[in-house]
């Protein structure tokens, strides 16, 4: 696999994409981000192990795309290791993780990049604020996504519709500046937007059309990291109590 290089960087975005055997959906989203995506970028697949099925793919990719590099994950070997890695490489001026699995709309960046362009720190892409929605998936995963969003929203002065999408563009100043805790899983989005809210960063959405994966296994698993969402959760509750007594 060809190396990266970061004093070779001419692009205004970077992509995260984190990968666990992804072999069958790698190629449909690096076409469909090529096809769909409107600015300059440059993508980075970060894997875990060099058994991943997804570099089965790699020299096809890299053959044709100059900008796509495999990066291997250089933290803890899960999503939160990926997007650590990512965001510690990208020298972008700006920086979006996207799903590997099809389940994001590449689409939305056109609509993303110009709005943190006006001044926003980050810009999540929502699922359940108006023009957006989440077609598919598992009913109880859906529901409880839906409330804990809700919930937060309707308390709090966090006024955000999906708080639990990690699909987000960030400035690279302001994601690189945040001390990343999170250990399980997608929490970290949670973690993220917790401590933007907490340190006055300016936060915008956008709507997207979230899909139910294309092919594979999904990794979310909502036992297992359910207090990790329990705890950002409450961290988000004592921010907003905080804010209140000021």
């Amino acid at each position: 696999m060809k190396s990266y290089k970061k004093e070779s960087i001419n692009k205004v975005l970077s992509l995260i994409i984190p990968v666990y055997n992804e072999e069958h959906n790698i190629i449909p989203l690096i076409k469909e981000i090529s096809e769909k995506i409107s600015t300059n970028y440059i993508a980075f697949i970060i894997y875990d192990f060099e058994e991943d099925s997804t570099l089965k793919k790699s020299k096809e990719i890299q053959g044709e795309y100059d900008n796509i590099f495999f990066i291997k994950n250089k933290f803890e070997k899960n999503v939160i290791g990926a997007f650590k890695t990512g965001f510690d490489i990208s020298e972008t001026e700006y920086i979006v993780p996207i799903m590997a699995d099809l389940s994001d709309a590449p689409e939305t960046i056109n609509i993303m990049l110009p709005k943190i362009k006006e001044g926003f720190d980050l810009v999540i892409a929502s699922r359940y604020m108006p023009g957006g929605d989440k077609i598919g998936g598992p009913k109880l995963k859906k529901f409880l996504s839906k409330r804990l969003n809700l919930t937060l929203k309707n308390i709090t002065k966090l006024k955000v519709h999906d708080i639990t999408n990690a699909f987000i563009i960030y400035k690279k100043e302001s994601i690189k500046s945040i001390d990343i805790q999170s250990k399980g899983g997608f929490e970290i989005t949670m973690e993220i937007i917790a401590k933007a809210y907490e340190n006055n960063w300016k936060i915008s959405e956008v709507p997207t059309i979230n899909r139910e994966r294309n092919s594979g296994t999904s990794k979310f698993r909502i036992l297992k990291w359910s207090l990790n969402y329990l705890y950002w959760f409450v961290y988000i509750l004592k921010v907003d109590f905080k804010k209140r007594l000021l």
